[in-house]
């Protein structure tokens, strides 16, 4: 959804008086369309998900530290093909990223132990010397995936766990949710993250640092009070759906894979301190 179109619905909707706080609580985030495009496909360095990346010749698949297990191949994203509707100007303007994440989805982000069981790789190069990947023989079939080409577009994402959405009535609350949500997978980088089970900032801050939080004890341990103003220094990198129908990817149960970073790492290119978390129903 544009701003221009969730400006109108809420003008349909007679909620149009909103729009000065709600404007305080939105994001530009970029819309990925899956598109199953066998000629996008078949161009080296195109954005996609599932399949296999393209990758320069030096490239090794990424492994899992521990076991020595390949990673799935999650997407790769041509930063020529998105930046033009990156409308904050927060990512690179050429080369490529890269994503893995653990095959058999063992990864959930709440302990530091899941370090290493994926992986965000920049490519800061023009693309002449891409070869296409082939799967590693120890790959599982289910831990590959169908490719889907990607189609970038610029659109408006809202965080709903905020005072001024929670001080709204119900109904203009369910009125609005009712804008935002479309139906079908929603694939996206940057913006507000589409929640599962609640905000994900906090934790990413205080997993990064040493505090689990598969349960309460991270966030009651002493030092949790000192690193929380850091959470809003994280943002949505990549989130991408449970697109079973188009990738026959499943996260968990009808869940989503979330790639997030620290502003100051995005801004530095240092897409390897990335982390990842899952969320399922």
């Amino acid at each position: 959804m544009t701003e221009s179109e969730l400006i109108a619905a809420l003008h349909n909707n007679h909620l149009a008086h909103l729009w000065g706080d709600l404007r305080s609580i939105t994001r530009s985030t970029i819309r990925l369309h899956l598109a199953p495009d066998t000629t996008a496909l078949s161009s080296l360095g195109s954005s996609r998900t599932g399949g296999v990346p393209d990758v320069p010749v030096d490239f090794v698949w990424p492994t899992e530290p521990k076991t020595g297990h390949p990673l799935s191949f999650i997407a790769q994203i041509n930063l020529q093909e998105v930046t033009p509707f990156d409308e904050d100007g927060l990512l690179p303007s050429e080369g490529l990223l890269y994503f893995f994440y653990s095959a058999e989805q063992e990864a959930w982000g709440y302990d530091i132990q899941d370090a290493g069981m994926f992986r965000v790789q920049f490519y800061n190069g023009d693309g002449s010397n891409l070869r296409r990947a082939s799967f590693p023989d120890s790959l599982a079939d289910d831990a590959r995936f169908t490719p889907c080409a990607l189609v970038p577009q610029a659109e408006i994402s809202m965080c709903f766990d905020t005072p001024i959405f929670n001080n709204l009535s119900e109904d203009e609350q369910e009125t609005i949710f009712e804008i935002f949500n479309e139906g079908g997978p929603t694939n996206k980088m940057l913006g507000y993250a589409d929640t599962i089970q609640g905000e994900m900032e906090l934790e990413c801050e205080l997993v990064t640092n040493g505090l689990y939080c598969g349960d309460s004890s991270g966030y009651q341990d002493p030092r949790a009070k000192e690193l929380e103003p850091n959470a809003a220094d994280w943002r949505l990198l990549l989130q991408v759906d449970s697109n079973e129908e188009e990738n026959e990817m499943m996260w968990g149960d009808a869940g989503r894979l979330y790639f997030w970073i620290k502003e100051q790492d995005l801004q530095a290119r240092a897409f390897d301190k990335s982390w990842v978390i899952l969320q399922c129903y």
